[in-house]
């Protein structure tokens, strides 16, 4: 009488059920949104002064077109300490790419900020479209409590850009980049947009 290998059974039963359980790549378990983000990991977030310090990141249209008429769904970004307040700010494009234009979307999270790390804001009250020909800030506000101030995080700036670092700082209405306040250093903001499906 012949036996049955017990273990090349269970193999076999095991290679039967992956294959007809498996979905296609592009099938609904492997969605990935398509996103808007320079940064990388957070590493530190740097010292910023008392008062209020917006920190943004700016996709010019080269970096947006691929989204026209696609959703802003949610912003992401990661702070360092907690500060007195706390706000999410969406610009249109400016008349050049060193100041933002009008503001399209803004929300108050100071009440919902209880913890340091990331945080991530559904947008449900508005629709912040991706247009054509336009780019977009995404930015957070804060109010920084006291002098040396770690607010919003950064990466390490292995893959820089120079729209990951937009800046205005307490003092004057210039917006600026951190790397041309420090003249050297090379980081991104933690600041992220993840855009609707389509």
């Amino acid at each position: 009488m012949k036996t049955f290998n017990l273990p090349l059974l269970l193999l076999l039963a095991f290679a039967l059920f992956a294959y007809t359980g498996c979905e296609d790549d592009d099938g609904p378990g492997n969605i990935v949104a398509d996103s808007l983000g320079y940064d990388g990991d957070n590493v530190t977030a740097p010292f910023n002064g008392q008062g209020f310090n917006t920190f943004a990141a700016y996709f010019p249209p080269q970096e947006t077109q691929p989204y026209v008429g696609r959703r802003l769904e949610t912003i992401s970004f990661f702070l360092q300490d907690i500060p007195t307040s706390t706000v999410v700010i969406i610009y249109a494009e400016g008349t050049d790419d060193r100041t933002p234009g009008g503001e399209r979307y803004s929300i108050d999270l100071t009440q919902r900020v209880r913890n340091t790390g990331w945080y991530n804001h559904v947008i449900t009250d508005a629709v912040v479209d991706i247009r054509e020909n336009e780019g977009i800030w995404i930015a957070v506000e804060v109010d920084a409590p006291i002098n040396q101030f770690q607010a919003i995080g950064c990466d390490d700036g292995a893959n820089y850009n120079p729209n990951g670092d937009r800046f205005l700082p307490p003092t004057g209405n210039t917006w600026t980049s951190f790397n041309e306040i420090t003249g050297s250093e090379r980081i991104n903001w933690n600041i992220r947009g993840f855009l609707a499906e389509e």
